[in-house]
């Protein structure tokens, strides 16, 4: 009888933790090794993504290594197949996508080979979580409301009125085509707002600062600058500086890299928004690494909530300093990596 009575309770023990409802003693967090895949170290973003997610392996206890794929789509596909051939099912991925296409890719290898992976900034159309056990979860960027808000604030801070140029993102790219749709909602709310010129500077400092040199000469009346990232921005900053016009021609960017978070301090830039890589690749690999060693069932999360858009941070002369001191000085804003549900902004439509 007790024979049985063991039996029985190994068989259902076995059952339940094969259906991912208890941690087996095979579940060792030190097991397991958390792939960080960005585009590279280069960008301040994505180094901060990096930092993000290695902060939550190690309160996990998990190990991490970063892959970067130089924006390579195959570069990128065959770092995640090399990955899973050295670490089998003990591998977890959070991965900022080469690109939108490569989605589909990324969350097809790892449900064909068992590995949980958390997709971030980037969903393929009829690419749902749901339909893949491993795919945890998809979290985004609002470049649409961020942008929206830039915009917003740099007719403000000129009065609502007045002249404004453009500066757009890379052609093609998914957020410069979010972005540049942000300002022309913004502009429907400020009919005394003249856009005088819209011109791609393809995300490049160099290229902004260019663009905006000829734009003083051309347009001397001209009161503001919109910027789809912060490195156009600072681009324009610097071609004002040479004339003496920083902070007398408003500028807004988007991103909250280091320069432009002190740029806004000083007065040069009128607002930016902190993607904050610390919370989107910090929570995307919560998620992954809390699914890998079942503390999570991604099947228990209602559908829309697999969806999520992150948190960002507004950031203007009146918090610059706070944010500066958690994302730049001590690169670790303390969040709380068991408390999945603090990065939520919103669900995605």
């Amino acid at each position: 009888m007790k024979k049985r009575f063991w039996t029985l309770l190994l068989t259902v023990t076995l059952g339940l933790a094969a259906l991912g409802g208890i941690a087996t003693a095979a579940e060792n967090p030190a097991d397991y090794h958390l792939a960080i895949c960005i585009h590279s170290m280069d960008n301040e973003y994505w180094a901060q993504e990096a930092e993000g997610a290695g902060l939550a392996a190690k309160f996990y206890g998990v190990s991490s290594d970063i892959l970067t794929c130089d924006s390579d789509d195959n570069k990128q596909l065959q770092g995640i197949k090399d990955y899973i051939a050295k670490w089998g099912k003990k591998a977890i991925f959070v991965v900022d996508p080469s690109s939108t296409a490569n989605t589909a890719n990324i969350a097809e290898i790892c449900e064909e080979s068992g590995n949980y992976v958390a997709i971030l900034a980037h969903r393929a159309d009829g690419l749902y979580p749901k339909d893949y056990p491993h795919y945890v979860v998809s979290i985004m960027l609002d470049d649409v409301s961020n942008g929206k808000a830039t915009a917003k604030a740099l007719f403000e801070a000129i009065g609502g009125k007045g002249q404004v140029a453009e500066l757009v993102g890379l052609l093609g790219d998914d957020s410069a085509g979010n972005r540049h749709k942000a300002f022309q909602e913004a502009l429907k709310e400020y009919p005394g707002i003249e856009v005088v010129d819209s011109q791609t500077a393809s995300w490049s400092q160099s290229e902004g600062m260019n663009i905006a040199e000829s734009w003083i000469v051309k347009y001397p009346n001209l009161k503001g600058i919109y910027a789809a990232n912060d490195t156009m921005a600072l681009g324009a900053v610097e071609a004002l500086k040479t004339k003496g016009l920083n902070g007398k021609v408003a500028v807004s960017g988007v991103d909250g890299i280091e320069a432009a978070l002190n740029a806004v301090k000083d007065g040069d830039l009128v607002v930016t928004i902190a993607n904050d890589g610390y919370m989107i690749a910090g929570y995307g690999a919560a998620y992954a690494i809390q699914a890998a060693l079942g503390k999570l069932d991604p099947k228990s999360i209602p559908d829309k909530e697999r969806l999520i858009i992150s948190k960002t941070t507004f950031v203007t002369k009146d918090n610059a300093d706070d944010i500066i001191n958690k994302f730049i000085k001590t690169k670790n804003p303390g969040y709380d990596y068991t408390n999945l549900k603090f990065c939520i902004d919103k669900f995605q439509e």
